[in-house]
């Protein structure tokens, strides 16, 4: 049962007072523990038992208050917790009157008093106790009646009372004359004080959670019982003052059971009676407030027809004059042209029916005034009919509302009708099931109105349009938007019709297409005759093959797919050979049944990507498509279609009766590039046609082979150029790391080496693409990815104790070098990486040297100032001069490998290298060999004085991750390479 809720200041005031008797408690139990053994009443055991009987009689009248109260409870309300009241408290107030009749010196009324037969019953009635607080807290539904558990109470008192009388010689001793409790009596009090101080703390944290008060008394009445039972045992005699103390302990607790039942019981059908008027009242206030707001006039008549109640907007039907109405006649009141509408209709409501009508009247200002008007009989508690209730609606607005859809539903139908008479109309749903078509729609399509609702379009899908066609127009109907076009359908015979349809969504609240209506207008006959005038615009009128016109639409659409695909084309040009003595000999007309024939022989030839047009005369093209990726392959492809082409052309034509011979020279060219020009291909056809020609008739040529290496080296160029500037946009650029060892094999440095990772040719060298991009500003942004990744990887390294002394050597192009920028950008790839410049190392060919002199020194030295050093990469290769060496700033000289491959057998490489040594050690240069791969070459150069090394022997470029795997402790040297 829940208690009425309180306001916040009550709550925290009666928290505040049971947390301080509860502090009390621990005090005082806390003090009395440390006093000495006092036993009271010595010599005076009759005060004694007086004050005990008191205190028991105290708990046992509160138990049985406790019961009476769970009982009433029960009928008031079926309290869940009533049950486990009426049974817990029950026993307890017979364990605890027993114990009060049972203790050491009371008189024997039933059977022989005694300490521990009193002892007996007290545990029994704090057991019972804890058993019926863990049931509270638990909230448990005890089944059965309340008389059955008020029953079961009393047979358990009875059990105990037997058990504690006649068997109390089998229960364990709990208390000893002259020494006190007994181990086992004190286990058992400890046992209940921590269940007790276990159920405070558990109906504590349901009070917090759901702050009824009868939560928080008993678990105050719980944790002081449990502070109590620590008293009990430690006593010596019934009579010691702890004893005594720990009974007041019982009656504070007991004090809290009576607060949390007897009382919150005793009031709270007070306060529930107060909550409910309060809560009639509010209810009323809002009925009133309604009736008063709402713009519909709500009044009462009695049966003697006298006003009972009238509400605000009634009074404003009535003038607004009449707000002393209640108590008069209708007819005081009324006026009259309301009279004798509403009378007749009263008179029925009175009866026992509800009425509900409309009318119309015209108000002083001369407006139509529409109302709807519903009576219903006003009930007595007993059923009686004691009056009516009147409500009155202004319905003027919905009226003229109504009237105005009607007016427009009659614009609608006739429109309807006079579309059905010149359109084709069809209605679906929002998944394109037609639900509504008119007879236009049956009437084109052959189809009955029962085939076609049910279907979608699909029945009448002719396979003309594409997939992707239907999936824009579902795409922006279904998003609400109008779809208009041109498509072609299919008749139930199979024949084809156009129509403009125009498929308008009709949205519902959400804003999604509850259906779609599609309106079409027949256009067959103007598209017959458009693709008529089509035909003969792209068409050969003899033969019916594409004219020189879509051939060279064709070829566009060839020459884009080659070059997206990267797959070959061909264009052959065919002349029919000496097809003048054919016209002059048999004539024009034979002639053109000739070119005829060949139109025939040259479609039957063809794939079906392929295409043949006839460009005029005796003049046909071949353009073929797909031919595949290998130039080679490609051309000996076409060169076999060509050939099949010209053996068919060559066998004998049977001109009425008589044989003509006719042979065809061929000329062919292939494309790729998407640069190729339409204009420069005929003119390459017609020059290979003019070799075929040339070289005796009857004859396949290509295009001039030198001419035509060379227009296909310029596509694959321009093809690898598109590749690599896309494959810096999607970053498949990879850096590459080769070391540079010192003569222990530690690792001094790096050298950053830039790979391709290309999607389908894998990881591609930079010779591939590295001079291909020197000659296009696209080595700017790939040198710029190589400086900003390696800085980067730098700062990586400052933080790694073993590798943060490694430099990095990054190779710097002509054209990067001479990029008025360069300074800058180098200058702010450090910036940005936070590395240290002194480990970046830039490596210049001597190439770069021979531009303007002053402008190098420039940037060096402003590099150098930032702590940059230079190395100059294939030193030797060159020519440049060696005054050179003196004036730049340069820190070291890079021996080219090509020096080093023979170096141990032909003497003059020999020499170059000891020169080289020789030269850098007076120019206080330091060297670096590349390109080592054996241990006899590094002992070579170690015996000539080199330093430094670099090449296979020590390790292949790899990522950073291999790298520093094999190379990141560089304690023992670089033993093996790493591929």
């Amino acid at each position: 049962m829940s208690d009425i809720s309180s306001f916040h200041p009550e709550r925290s005031r009666r928290e505040n007072w049971v947390f301080s008797i509860c502090t009390v408690a621990v005090a005082l139990l806390l003090g009395v523990t440390f006093l000495p053994s006092i036993e009271l009443y010595s010599g005076h055991i009759g005060h004694m038992l007086a004050v005990h009987l008191m205190l028991e009689m105290f708990s046992t009248i509160v138990s049985l208050l406790v019961v009476i109260m769970a009982l009433n409870m029960t009928q008031r309300s079926g309290d869940d917790i009533a049950k486990t009241l009426i049974y817990g408290f029950t026993v307890i107030a017979g364990a605890d009157l027993i114990h009060a009749l049972t203790y050491d010196g009371m008189p024997a009324l039933l059977t022989e008093s005694s300490t521990q037969k009193a002892i007996f019953f007290w545990l029994s009635g704090r057991s019972f106790e804890l058993f019926a607080m863990v049931l509270l807290a638990a909230r448990a539904r005890l089944p059965g009646s309340p008389l059955i558990w008020l029953t079961m109470g009393l047979l358990t008192i009875t059990t105990l009372f037997f058990i504690g009388t006649f068997a109390l010689d089998q229960l364990p001793v709990t208390f000893v004359p002259g020494i006190g409790v007994t181990p086992f009596k004190a286990f058992v009090e400890y046992g209940l004080c921590a269940g007790y101080l276990a159920v405070a703390a558990w109906l504590f944290l349901q009070y917090r959670i759901d702050p009824q008060v009868r939560s928080l008394y008993l678990a105050a009445a719980c944790f002081i019982m449990g502070l109590g039972e620590l008293g009990f045992t430690s006593y010596v005699a019934p009579s010691d003052f702890i004893n005594l103390f720990s009974h007041l302990f019982k009656i504070a607790a007991f004090g809290f059971v009576y607060l949390a039942i007897f009382l919150i019981g005793w009031r709270e059908p007070y306060q529930l009676l107060v909550q409910s008027e309060r809560q009639l009242r509010d209810r009323e206030f809002e009925l009133d407030t309604l009736l008063s707001n709402i713009p519909v006039g709500v009044f009462r008549l009695d049966c003697e027809l006298r006003y009972r109640y009238i509400n605000p907007a009634h009074e404003v039907s009535l003038g607004g004059r009449h707000t002393l109405a209640v108590g008069r006649h209708i007819d005081d009141i009324m006026p009259v042209q309301f009279l004798h509408l509403l009378r007749p209709r009263i008179i029925e409501a009175l009866a026992g029916s509800r009425v509900e009508f409309d009318y119309e009247y015209i108000d002083e200002k001369g407006t139509q005034i529409y109302c709807a008007a519903m009576l219903v009989p006003d009930l007595n508690v007993d059923g009686s009919i004691e009056g009516v209730v009147v409500i009155v609606s202004d319905t003027t607005i919905r009226e003229i509302a109504r009237r105005q859809v009607l007016a427009s539903w009659r614009e609608v139908c006739e429109l309807n009708a006079a579309l059905d008479a010149h359109a084709i109309v069809a209605v679906t749903d929002a998944n394109g099931v037609i639900t509504r078509v008119n007879d236009k729609f049956c009437v084109i399509s052959q189809y009955s109105r029962s085939e076609l609702i049910g279907k979608t379009h699909r029945l009448i899908n002719s396979g003309h349009h594409p997939k992707s066609v239907f999936i824009d127009l579902w795409k922006k109907v279904s998003g609400g938007e109008v779809w208009s076009g041109e498509l072609c359908n299919k008749a139930k015979d199979g024949s084809l019709y156009w129509v403009y349809t125009t498929i308008m969504p009709f949205l519902g609240a959400d804003g999604v297409p509850l259906q779609y209506i599609a309106i079409r207008a027949d256009i067959t006959a103007r598209k017959n005759a458009e693709q008529e005038a089509q035909r003969l615009a792209f068409h050969d009128e003899l033969t019916g093959l594409p004219n020189r016109r879509l051939m060279r639409d064709r070829l566009k659409h060839a020459i884009a797919f080659a070059a997206r695909e990267s797959r070959y084309g061909a264009l052959l040009l065919l002349d029919l050979d000496n097809f003048k003595d054919v016209n002059d000999t048999w004539g024009h007309a034979q002639g053109d049944e000739l070119l005829r024939e060949v139109s025939n022989r040259l479609l039957s030839g063809l794939r079906q990507a392929d295409t043949v047009a006839r460009l005029g005369g005796d003049e046909f093209v071949l353009l073929l498509s797909d031919l595949g990726s290998d130039l080679e392959k490609a051309s000996i492809h076409a060169g076999d279609i060509g050939d099949k082409i010209r053996e068919s052309l060559a066998r004998p034509y049977d001109r009425n009766g008589e044989t003509v011979n006719m042979s065809t020279s061929i000329g062919v060219v292939l494309f790729l590039s998407a640069d190729s020009d339409l204009d420069e291909l005929l003119k390459q056809a017609d020059m290979a046609l003019y070799s075929a020609k040339a070289a005796g008739r009857n004859r396949l040529s290509f295009f001039d082979p030198a001419l035509q290496t060379e227009i296909t080296s310029r596509a694959l160029l321009l093809r690898d150029l598109r590749d690599l500037r896309q494959g810096i946009e999607r970053d498949e650029l990879r850096l590459f790391y080769q070391p540079i060892v010192n003569t222990e094999r530690r690792i001094l440095g790096v050298e950053a080496l830039v790979r391709w990772q290309h999607p389908e040719l894998g990881l591609v060298p930079p010779s591939r693409f590295i001079t291909l991009a020197e000659q296009t500003s696209l080595i700017h942004p790939i040198g710029l990815w190589v400086l900003q990744t390696a800085c980067a990887q730098l700062a990586q390294w400052a933080h790694q104790p073993d590798c943060a002394h490694w430099t990095v050597a990054v190779n710097v192009s002509e054209r990067q070098f001479n990029d008025p920028e360069f300074v800058c950008i180098v200058e702010r790839a450090i910036d940005q990486s936070g590395a240290d410049a002194r480990l970046l190392r830039l490596e210049i060919t001597e190439s770069t040297l021979h531009a303007d002199l002053n402008n190098t020194l420039y940037k060096m030295n402003a590099l150098r100032r930032r702590g940059v050093e230079f190395s100059l990469d294939d030193f030797g290769t060159g020519y440049s001069s060696l005054s050179y060496l003196k004036k730049l700033p340069l820190n070291h000289l890079k021996i080219d490998k090509s020096f080093i491959d023979d170096v141990l057998s032909d003497p003059n490489d020999s020499a170059i290298v000891r020169t080289i040594l020789a030269l850098a050690r007076n120019l206080d240069l330091h060297v670096i060999a590349e390109g080592v791969e054996t241990d006899a070459q590094m002992d070579f150069l170690v015996n000539c004085g080199c330093a430094a090394f670099q090449g296979y022997l020590f390790s292949r470029p790899v990522p950073v991750e291999p790298l520093m795997l094999n190379y990141a402790s560089n304690t023992e040297g670089v033993g093996s390479s790493v591929s």
